[in-house]
């Protein structure tokens, strides 16, 4: 069993442009083994891209994904 205060994602000031249009910016948040946690917005408003930078599918242009 891992340690639960050490978290499995670990998402830091992630920001994401597409030319001109920012799709993400200044995101963080911390997710431990267990945790639920849900992704609620707009279309177009950035969810997709937020989970492919989590994969590692789309690199950040700032910010930190662990």
């Amino acid at each position: 069993m891992s340690d639960p205060s050490i978290p499995s994602i670990e998402i830091a000031n992630i920001y994401k442009s597409f030319g001109d249009n920012e799709v993400l910016r200044d995101i963080s948040f911390t997710a431990h083994e267990g945790d639920v946690i849900s992704v609620l917005g707009s279309s177009g408003s950035g969810k997709s891209t937020l989970l492919r930078c989590i994969n590692l599918l789309e690199i950040p242009d700032r910010g930190t994904v662990k």
